[in-house]
């Protein structure tokens, strides 16, 4: 066999983005800080670019703004580029980085990323893997079941037996080591090791702060006329001056060696035009669709879904989820992330179905207001929301405190007599009585207060 060099046509038909368009996916995914910061990057680096950059002052009339530093993106970013990766692979890992959703899952099919940027499934496939190797654990997974498998071979669980372990959390939960055995093949000390990593697994990569929306900043604000009427503008942070140099575009012919500099000027500029008219459109929807929420407050919030937004706008619920990340709206003062307006509805056995931002505020009213030295049980809470015409189940009640990190109502009777103890023995101590040792505090007692 003779080995030659051959020199040959070959003709492929595929789908790809332009790369105009795909800079405009980016931007769009890009929340305000990372816009900003990416903007001042290409000025510098490209001479047709004209940048001037404004401050947090100039985001929103008044409200109090902190830049997230550093953003889950940026940090995914900065982990992606220290891994020894071939370019290809460390672009389409990025890329992914921008498509996640806040809590660091992907819910956007791979296939369709793939066809949508116009690279081959392999890569995808590559590049989903270098992301799911960053920190947090978890993060990029497409499934709960490979959420909690991902945690598991970072605490040093083999990847297949990871995806075996997560199909048979009922076993482990109830402790069938005999069935145990038979499925996975391991012995029983393996099985109780494995099975002791489970109560550290978390459902979500990213858990994001109660206090993140004082975090953001934000690209769109409402304002009130006088008549009551409801508008929704950018924000001056929002419409960056980004402009093409015109002294140096007007002595630069187009197909001059600098002219992919100009290109790549004139895809950015349009990226941020096309940025700011998609939100634009997407909180003219928001305002209109919870009108009762920004004229009369949070209770009114009502339960909406990214895909009836993207029905309405004409666009791909992809389009919509990339606008909305990262993303927020300021209201007479006030920061409200846009995801918070697309909340999951909890059906009611009569009445409209309400949205879980809505039920959880009525339970931290409830335990603000709580009798002292008595504090509501879950089930109690639950009663006192059913009193109200709200109908969940008690389990709902706990995993909603849970999440607003709110302890059991015996840990907080048992805060309650620590405080009253302390209060006691410190007015003993004032009028010169005797000063008994405080109670310590249990493990049940640590972590934050309500």
């Amino acid at each position: 066999m003779s080995l030659s060099p051959k020199l040959g046509l070959r003709q492929r038909v595929g789908i790809g983005l332009a790369p105009s368009l795909r800079t405009s996916l980016n931007v769009l995914r890009m929340p305000l800080a990372d816009l900003q910061a990416e903007l001042a990057r290409a000025a510098a680096e490209n001479p047709y670019l004209v940048f001037r950059q404004h401050g947090p002052q100039d985001a929103g009339g008044g409200a109090d703004f902190l830049v997230e530093t550093p953003s889950l993106v940026a940090d995914l970013r900065r982990q992606i580029g220290l891994m020894p990766l071939a370019p290809e692979v460390r672009a389409v890992a990025e890329y992914l980085a921008g498509e996640l959703r806040d809590d660091g899952y992907l819910d956007t099919d791979l296939d369709e990323i793939a066809g949508e940027i116009g690279i081959p499934q392999a890569l995808a496939e590559a590049g989903l893997a270098a992301l799911q190797d960053c920190e947090p654990a978890g993060v990029g997974a497409r499934s709960l079941s490979e959420c909690l498998a991902l945690q598991l071979v970072d605490r040093g669980v083999a990847a297949d037996l990871a995806a075996q372990v997560v199909v048979h959390l009922e076993a482990f939960v109830a402790q069938d080591w005999r069935s145990l055995r038979r499925a996975l093949g391991l012995a029983r000390a393996d099985l109780e090791a494995i099975g002791a990593l489970l109560p550290q697994l978390v459902p979500h990569p990213v858990v994001p702060s109660p206090a993140a929306a004082s975090a953001l900043l934000p690209d769109l604000r409402v304002t009130k006329a006088a008549d009551g009427t409801l508008s929704v503008d950018l924000t001056r942070l929002a419409r960056p001056q980004l402009a093409l140099d015109a002294a140096l575009a007007a002595h630069t012919a187009r197909d001059a060696p600098g002219a992919e500099f100009r290109a790549r000027a004139e895809a950015l500029i349009a990226a941020i035009a096309a940025r700011g008219a998609t939100l634009l459109r997407l909180g003219a929807w928001i305002v209109t669709a919870q009108a009762e929420f920004f004229s009369l407050g949070p209770d009114h919030l009502r339960p909406l879904s990214r895909a009836a937004a993207a029905a309405d706008l004409g666009v791909h619920p992809s389009t919509v989820g990339r606008a909305v990340a990262g993303k927020a709206i300021e209201a007479e003062g006030r920061v409200y992330p846009l995801s918070r307006f697309f909340a999951a509805p909890l059906p009611q056995a009569q009445g409209p179905a309400l949205s879980g931002f809505v039920v959880r505020r009525r339970i931290a009213r409830l335990i603000a207001d709580e009798p002292p030295g008595t504090p509501l049980s879950d089930a109690a809470i639950r009663a006192a929301l059913a009193a109200e015409g709200v109908d969940i189940a008690r389990r709902t009640v706990t995993k909603y405190r849970q999440w607003m990190r709110v302890p059991s109502s015996h840990q907080r009777r048992r805060q309650m007599r620590l405080r009253a103890a302390a209060a006691r023995t410190g007015e003993a101590g004032m009028n010169g009585g005797q000063t008994r040792r405080p109670l310590s505090a249990g493990p049940d007692d640590a972590g934050p207060r309500p």
